[in-house]
């Protein structure tokens, strides 16, 4: 008898020692949205979009400006409108008057994964043991073309200084008329900030930096020929914010079965064409003009937008669903 009472107590005893099991709330993922972004038929627009705001942040005509200027804290970062299939070539000439053709240039594209040393605006300050040197070299810019295909003509450039977060330079046409002196400050709000030859001035098209997670727009990529020679080309695609926002890939899982914790068996990465122009292929024969784009369904995104949110992400057409006109990206996405 009294030993049936011991093993009782000893029993509620150690029970008593184990907590009871806490209720997890469970993970509740967002709903499945979707978006069409109005880069228009001949893709003039450049279209910033967040994901956490469900929305677009800001449209701008992508031709309004020319130079982008790195605003991160010690960067000298030039880079061009690649929008505008704009290109850079430098001089050996270190005076602006001294340069008034393009004889013998060799033009260069910035990198469509935003590398830094695949820039073709580069070495034209470097900072060693705490001191700074320019290379006072002269460099013509291409500028492009406008979404018309009308060229937006040739610019001479010289960086000349930075100095407390400023930039400094000189441009003028080609035969030495209308020149400017320019002076940018860097916005440390912005990841970059655009200058443009026409306006002389800042034009600030890119939203502040945590405002915003994808660019809709075109830009200049290299493509291969079949016989392994690389060539640049003007693409319509998806940069990311490379501040803030990281991608990766997929192709292999349903979109709809994603969940959150298959963020952790994908690699993500900063680079800033990840999502790149891909997701659709051209159909038909070109010869012809009887061609479409379909976009790809099982080209899975998932992004993280630097703030603790994942997303997932897949375009599901190219056209505006009431006009049948191309483009205008149609993506679903969801919060995971």
């Amino acid at each position: 008898m009294y030993k049936y009472i011991v093993i009782i107590l000893v029993t509620i005893s150690f029970s008593s020692c184990f907590k009871k099991d806490e209720k997890v709330t469970p993970h509740n993922p967002g709903d499945v949205e979707t978006a069409t972004i109005p880069l228009t038929r001949y893709y003039s627009n450049q279209v910033y979009f967040s994901l956490e705001k469900q929305d677009i942040v800001s449209i701008n005509i992508r031709s309004l400006f020319d130079l982008n200027l790195d605003c991160s804290d010690s960067s000298t970062t030039i880079r061009l409108n690649t929008a505008d299939f704009a290109m850079a070539a430098e001089t050996k000439a270190t005076q602006l008057q001294d340069v008034t053709d393009t004889t013998g240039l060799i033009w260069k594209f910035d990198a469509s994964d935003g590398e830094l040393d695949s820039l073709a605006i580069s070495n034209w300050i470097e900072v060693s043991n705490g001191d700074t040197t320019y290379s006072n070299k002269v460099w013509v810019i291409n500028r492009g073309v406008n979404s018309q295909g009308v060229s937006l003509g040739l610019v001479k450039i010289k960086f000349t200084g930075f100095r407390l977060n400023t930039y400094s330079f000189s441009y003028s046409n080609m035969d030495n008329s209308n020149r400017v002196e320019a002076v940018v400050d860097k916005d440390s709000l912005a990841s970059y900030v655009q200058y443009s030859f026409d306006s002389e001035s800042v034009t600030q098209y890119e939203p502040e930096l945590n405002n915003w997670d994808l660019l809709f727009t075109q830009y200049t990529t290299m493509l291969t020929t079949s016989e392994g020679e690389l060539y640049p080309y003007l693409l319509t695609g998806v940069l990311q914010n490379q501040a803030r926002t990281r991608v990766a890939f997929d192709t292999l899982m349903d979109f709809n079965d994603i969940v959150l914790a298959d963020t952790i068996s994908f690699g993500f990465s900063k680079s800033l064409d990840k999502i790149g122009y891909n997701w659709k292929k051209l159909i038909g024969d070109v010869n012809t003009g009887n061609i479409y784009y379909e976009v790809k369904l099982n080209y899975n995104y998932i992004i993280y937008d630097g703030s603790s949110y994942y997303y997932k992400l897949r375009f599901t057409s190219f056209y505006d669903f009431l006009t049948g006109e191309k483009g205008y990206p149609t993506f679903e996405y969801q919060k995971l």
